[in-house]
């Protein structure tokens, strides 16, 4: 542009051309976050994926893990639970080609105040993991949870059975020793018990082989003591399913349990009693039809049984 210079009176000359592009300055600080966008729209499904190699069935399904065909979709087998007790201290071990789910203390009965929960010792319930001499609480309307200290007991069943009549174990460690141990476990085989009502020992049904076998266990009783005291206040029990692989117990001992009060101490209650089946050859009565003589301490006048699993025969992983 031009002008008039107001010192000199001359006329303002031209711009002149652009100069040199300069150097880069510094970088500026980081300027602050910006707010989130907008969530876009979801995105279509994907294609599915290709089909997964075969499976593979368990040891409990099939002996040699054997794959699927192409025409099954399962292993053709069913699972059975079974519970073992060893009457011992030793874990009793499970039949070949079980699964051990958890092994424990042999449970049989709770009692309080007159009321009594019997577990089956064919079910897994009847296998606690822990051993608690008193393994659980009364609890009332208002949500208080106690122990009744006069009445409340469990009852376990005993392993290797001892001592001397009402000897009490007061440590954890001495109860732990007379108390029977456990199994529960899993496999592929239907489950069956047989009672002879004999003092032989049973065959099992057309294609079942035994487990094991024993004697014929009905039902355990709390008796009274005579007199009654504060610790020993009723009578209790309650029935075995005769088709419980609970109600073949392999040991005939007596008394067949241990029972612990809520105060802290478990004992052999001298008034115990013991209901197992009756075999025929007891049944029978001679003299004129009096009663024969009873027998102290003699097993042969108790029932024999047998536990027995299905035999399974196998076409690769299904079963015939």
């Amino acid at each position: 542009s031009s002008g008039i210079n107001a010192e000199y009176g001359g006329a303002r000359g031209e711009d002149g051309a652009p100069g040199l592009r300069g150097d880069r300055g510094d970088a500026g600080d980081q300027g602050a976050p910006g707010e989130d966008g907008v969530v876009g729209l979801p995105g279509e499904n994907g294609k599915d994926g290709e089909d997964g190699d075969p499976g593979v069935c368990s040891q409990i399904c099939s002996p040699n893990n054997a794959p699927l065909t192409t025409d099954s979709k399962k292993c053709g087998c069913d699972t059975h639970i079974l519970t073992i007790h060893s009457q011992s201290t030793d874990i009793p071990r499970c039949p070949d080609k079980w699964k051990s789910l958890w092994f424990g203390y042999s449970f049989l009965m709770i009692f309080e105040n007159g009321v009594n929960m019997l577990q089956d010792p064919g079910s897994a319930g009847s296998c606690m993991e822990t051993f608690l001499p008193t393994p659980f609480v009364t609890c009332d309307r208002n949500g208080a949870c106690g122990h009744n200290f006069r009445t409340e007991k469990s009852v376990w069943m005993g392993a290797e059975v001892s001592e001397e009549p009402m000897t009490r174990l007061t440590t954890l460690s001495q109860v732990e020793r007379h108390v029977s141990r456990c199994n529960v476990c899993m496999g592929p085989s239907l489950v069956q018990t047989v009672h002879s009502f004999s003092t032989e020992i049973p065959n099992c049904p057309r294609g079942f082989e035994p487990i094991w076998t024993g004697y014929s266990y009905l039902i355990p009783i709390l008796d009274s003591l005579s007199p009654v005291s504060e610790e020993n206040s009723g009578r209790a029990g309650q029935g075995i399913p005769t088709d419980s692989p609970g109600s073949c117990l392999p040991q005939l001992q007596t008394p067949s349990y241990i029972e612990c009060l809520s105060r802290g101490y478990c004992t052999y209650n001298t008034a115990f009693s013991n209901y197992w089946l009756r075999s025929n050859d007891a049944n029978k009565t001679d003299n004129n039809g009096q009663e024969p003589p009873k027998q102290e301490n003699s097993i042969e006048n108790v029932s024999r049984c047998a536990v027995c699993k299905r035999v399974n025969r196998w076409n690769g992983s299904r079963r015939k």
